[in-house]
């Protein structure tokens, strides 16, 4: 089934003048390698041996912790009730490192396998599998918006169903710097079925002012095409209210690297503005990553020509990358640099494993990039 062979991959969706990439960091022969990978089966820690992905890194905070953090997810070889998985989802555990780059080491949480937030009981709307989407410090707590799939089949090609597809938005809640999440009562975000089967790996941008909505950015899949859809909230996270489509993919150019549409996507500011890196799905299947800004809070233009910034394997990627790049993270640093986390896998019998990438100027041509 295509449709199933495209999931398992990943998803795993007019600048001023003044923003033209005019400065660019040389571009260098050294290829990265992965900062965190699958545990081995015999660890502590054994939810995630069969996958690490979809890296979410807060830097230190001065009042709560030392350390950089990075939520991620990942599965030991199937989902709940050993249900056949096709996305590297299942539950989300946590790695901390002094420098955001080297020496990551995982910290165990409290649910099964060494996990900190799993999947709800049968019966609920995230029982089969779950993911981390976005985590933000409110205070002294951490909010983790994740999203989970429910036990319901959803018909997919001649004869055939796949549960865990319908997916829905949620919260939890930490105490202790995310070591461990009480969930809300319910979901947070419903499903639209104009937009697609679920709504999925959300982003959230908090405001600096009690005036200004948060903004949450995730995607859905309609059976042909993924896109970028947005929400709001003026509680600061308790409700949220759809803003409709976000960014979709090239809908002309069958060549297009995101012909198929747009997935999974960090956001920040960068330059007064908003800056997307996004997950790009071609036509045929290959995972990119291209990237857009935005600096009205409406319309978002491609950058690069609208073509991919990183392509699996090449640059400054890794052969353990030349199957699949995706999940993206984006951290601004204080001097203007970017850090680019991301997942990758080098090929079907490989497991997938997070890395990062640095542009040093701050731009995001192929060029900026380099590895560690």
């Amino acid at each position: 089934m295509r449709l199933l062979a495209l999931l398992s991959l990943t998803t795993t969706p007019f600048i001023k003048p003044s923003l033209c990439f005019s400065i660019k960091t040389p571009t260098s022969s050294k290829t990265s390698l992965p900062i965190i990978t699958a545990s081995p089966e015999n660890a502590d820690i054994t939810f995630d041996s069969g996958c690490v992905a979809n890296p979410v890194i807060l830097p230190p905070s001065p009042q709560n912790n030392q350390k950089w953090q990075c939520f991620y997810y990942g599965n030991s070889g199937s989902w709940a009730n050993s249900i056949p998985c096709f996305l590297p989802t299942g539950s989300s555990g946590l790695a901390e490192s002094t420098d955001g780059l080297t020496g990551w080491t995982k910290i165990a949480g409290p649910c099964a396998e060494g996990a900190c937030l799993t999947p709800g009981s049968s019966g609920s709307w995230d029982a089969v599998q779950t993911g981390v989407g976005d985590v933000i410090r409110v205070g002294d707590e951490l909010h983790i918006y994740y999203f989970g799939g429910s036990e319901e089949a959803l018909p997919m090609g001649p004869g055939g169903s796949i549960v865990g597809f319908r997916m829905r938005i949620g919260r939890a809640k930490s105490y202790n710097n995310g070591r461990s999440w009480k969930k809300d009562e319910t979901y947070l975000l419903d499903y639209d079925e104009t937009e697609g089967f679920f709504a999925s790996w959300p982003r959230i941008i908090v405001s600096e002012d009690d005036e200004t909505p948060w903004k949450m950015f995730y995607h859905s899949f309609n059976g042909q095409k993924w896109s970028v859809y947005g929400a709001e909230s003026v509680d600061k996270g308790d409700t949220w209210s759809r803003t409709g489509l976000v960014l979709e993919g090239d809908t002309s150019n069958e060549d297009a690297f995101d012909y198929a549409g747009i997935g999974t996507r960090t956001i920040a500011p960068w330059r007064n503005g908003l800056l997307m890196i996004y997950e790009g799905v071609a036509k045929s299947g290959k995972h990119s990553l291209g990237a857009a800004f935005c600096d009205d809070n409406k319309t978002w233009k491609k950058l690069n020509d609208a073509k991919p910034i990183l392509e699996p394997g090449k640059g400054p990627l890794g052969d353990w990358t030349n199957q699949v790049i995706g999940t993206p993270y984006l951290v601004v640093m204080e001097d203007g640099s970017l850090r680019l986390y991301h997942c990758g896998k080098e090929g079907a019998q490989a497991k997938m494993s997070i890395g990062v990438v640095v542009s040093k100027s701050g731009d995001v041509e192929p060029d900026c990039w380099t590895a560690l």
